[in-house]
């Protein structure tokens, strides 16, 4: 007879069970699970923890929020705290430690009491970001240099600082995240009158607070005939927007967005809202709703431009246990619209959650909200809460026996974790590292059930197709691209923001009508028109309409529906090398071809930078993010490659001035002879290490 333990889902299984499982197969030596009365876990902490254990299917999901409530509790990760958190859930620390130690938000050493995220990355670098951060270490007594690379406390321990990659606020750039509360557009004199603030106790830049923003768009539009419906009462009055755009959106997600109180659900009832899924839990079918959002055509948000009815329908009929993830780890620079929807219309997405979970069967929703954005987070959780206490959501809903069970899932600061397998690792409570597919998703996802996962945007479209059908649904943007378009503007224009449009608009209307253009006496020299992801595009190319198949044609993508502009102020080689280090420093590291090719592209444009590249350097960049498009685990490393060869493909001649000036800058006595990263033809190429040009042989 075989000595080896009964094989079972460990969740199925207590705490003692899954200790003595553990203790059965690991050396003697190996970390063991902490026993409660060993640690004495303070009883705020563990009542956090089993707070969040009790509402996951499986407990091990609650280990991100474990590692939140420890920090919170102590104000950084410790030793201690981990073990207690791990004593509580069954685990063991080394456990816990492997993931405090992946994600960007969990602090493994202590820090300043009051923590300052200053975004660095391309938008808020093109306003300013460098000479904000310098500020506000300057304010705090902290060091530049220690900030930029990972953080720096003030020596009286009250303040931490720390440049960041994209916060998903560049619509306020150059911004900071003061205590988890965004705050801009702030000003190199805002440092130090914050810092004081901070020390003294009083309120932190009340001008400054996201909170307090209105629509970039201003005041109401006159309402689209097609999207008006019946509403109680007049539009609120709303302050003039800072210039009014001459060009008008065609607002459906976001109508009546700065309404008062419209993140609540008496506001959000009073304005029709959850009539929606009262009639696709009362009259439609699921299968009839799933025709729906299938013939309307609706395609993805987040990205891949996917049709949303034929991912739904993907997922197998049956009893097997069916799940919905909204993925809300909005962090690719240059995005964000799901920030402002959540933020402001947040039961416009529990609605169509809920509605989508309905038609694919899943008995339970999660909102991957990105950690960063705490404050968002908080009106989620206010207003699902609110869904429950009205019916909308739970075990019987509006007494139809149908169960939806939503959880809002806080992320830890991991890009990757926008990337839908790594998303679904993230949620089991693992480090948040892509997946193998196939198996995809609609087949073997969450906890390995089938599971559909959709953007906010995408969800939040869901209660309109539902109310007003398929037909009225196309009857905007194009045949191909049907709907609006939440488009977020940011870099050079003069009134960065969130405009709703309907696809096919011209690419120039949006960035110079409604978003102002560039600085007066600028003229645009690059634009991303899909986020950071997205190969750039020029001036010449802004008059295509801005959809999915016109972005394809061009070269590019529409992706996220994030555009960045980039002035004739801006170094193209700067903001390639910028591009290059956010994808760099958010690759997990898992694949050789992301993980070494993000790594040598930026070592071959620091040295364009400072002038030690010769034009065969080019070359060799151009071929490396030839070879990793498409030889990654995901499309992180397409991510980086796509627009720096473009940057470099489209701006050669900058590229190589900048090298010659760079050059030309450094004094002869300090100069050396440039050596290409890679040999010459039939030479040796010096003693330069050498980079894996042919990335895209290693196997993955």
């Amino acid at each position: 007879m075989s000595d080896l333990p009964e094989i079972r889902p460990t969740n199925d299984m207590s705490a003692e069970e899954r200790r003595r499982l553990v203790e059965s197969m690991r050396p003697e030596d190996a970390e063991t699970v902490p026993e409660l009365h060993e640690v004495g876990v303070p009883d705020e902490l563990r009542q956090a923890i089993e707070t969040a254990m009790s509402r996951y299917p499986q407990i091990r999901s609650a280990a991100l929020p474990a590692l939140w409530a420890v920090q919170r509790h102590y104000g950084w990760c410790t030793p201690e705290g981990m073990r207690q958190a791990a004593a509580v859930m069954g685990v063991t620390p080394g456990y816990l430690e492997s993931l405090a130690t992946f994600y960007d938000l969990y602090r493994t050493t202590p820090v300043g009491r009051h923590q300052v995220l200053v975004c660095h990355n391309i938008s808020c670098w093109m306003r300013g970001a460098d000479d904000l951060l310098r500020a506000f270490c300057e304010a705090a007594g902290a060091g530049a240099q220690e900030a930029d690379h990972g953080g720096v406390s003030s020596a009286d321990g009250e303040l931490f600082v720390s440049g960041f990659e994209c916060l998903g606020a560049c619509d306020i750039a150059p911004m900071a995240s003061i205590d988890e509360r965004y705050y801009g557009p702030l000003e190199a004199g805002d440092a130090r009158t914050a810092v004081d603030q901070l020390r003294s106790g009083a309120e932190v830049l009340p001008d400054k607070a996201l909170a307090k923003r209105q629509a970039a768009g201003g005041p109401e539009p006159e309402p689209d005939p097609r999207v008006s419906r019946a509403e109680a009462g007049p539009a609120a009055p709303q302050a003039e927007p800072r210039g009014r755009p001459e060009v008008t959106e065609t607002r459906m997600l976001f109508r009546r967005v700065d309404e008062p109180g419209l993140a609540s659900i008496d506001t959000y009832r009073r304005l029709g809202g959850y009539r929606s899924l009262e009639r696709a839990f009362h009259d439609l079918e699921p299968e009839e709703l799933l025709g729906v959002l299938e013939e309307s055509g609706l395609r993805g948000r987040g990205g891949a431009g996917f049709s949303m009815g034929r991912k739904a329908s993907f997922l197998p009929r049956g009893e097997t246990s069916k799940y919905l993830c909204c993925n809300a780890d909005e962090s690719e620079p240059g995005t964000f619209k799901d920030r402002e929807l959540m933020e402001k219309n947040p039961h416009q997405l529990i609605e169509g959650v809920a509605i989508a979970a309905l038609a694919a069967g899943a008995g339970w929703g999660f909102v991957f909200i990105r950690g960063e954005y705490a404050e968002v987070a908080d009106i989620l959780d206010r207003a699902v809460a609110e869904a429950y206490e009205a019916g909308y959501l739970g075990e019987n809903i509006l007494g139809t026996g149908s169960r939806v069970e939503v959880v809002v899932h806080r992320g830890a600061g991991a890009y990757i974790c926008g990337e839908e397998t790594a998303l679904l690792d993230s949620l089991e409570g693992k480090r948040g590292n892509p997946r193998l597919k196939p198996p995809f998703p609609a087949i073997e996802g969450l906890y390995g059930g089938p599971t559909l996962i959709n953007n906010v945007e995408t969800l939040s479209n869901v209660p309109h197709i539902v109310a007003n059908g398929a037909e009225w649904f196309k009857g905007f943007g194009t045949e191909q691209s049907p709907g609006t378009k939440v488009v977020s503007v940011s870099g050079c224009v003069q009134r960065p923001g969130n405009y709703e449009v309907e696809l096919g608009i011209p690419a120039r209307e949006l960035i110079h009508g409604l978003a102002g253009g560039p600085p007066e006496g600028r003229e645009v020299k690059a634009w991303f028109p899909g986020g950071s992801s997205a190969p750039v595009l020029t001036a010449a190319e802004l008059d295509l309409p801005y959809s999915f198949e016109a972005m394809a044609d061009a070269g590019s993508m529409l992706g996220s529906g994030a555009i960045i502009v980039a002035d004739d102020s801006i170094s193209i080689p700067e903001l390639a090398l910028r591009t290059a280090r956010f994808y760099h420093h958010e690759s997990c590291g898992k694949c050789t071809p992301c993980r070494e090719g993000t790594n040598w592209t930026v070592k071959m444009l620091e040295r364009v930078m400072s002038g030690e590249a010769t034009p065969m350097d080019l070359d060799i960049i151009a071929s490396v993010q030839e070879n990793i498009i498409g030889h990654c685990l995901c499309v992180l490393g397409d991510s980086m490659a796509m627009p720096v060869g473009s940057m470099v493909a489209k701006f050669r001649s900058e590229f190589e001035e900048t090298i010659a000036r760079a050059r030309d800058a450094v004094p002869v006595h300090a100069a050396e002879p440039a050596v290409p990263l890679a040999p010459e033809p039939g030479g040796s190429g010096g003693e330069a290490e050498q980079p894996p040009v042919d990335v895209g042989s290693v196997g993955t």
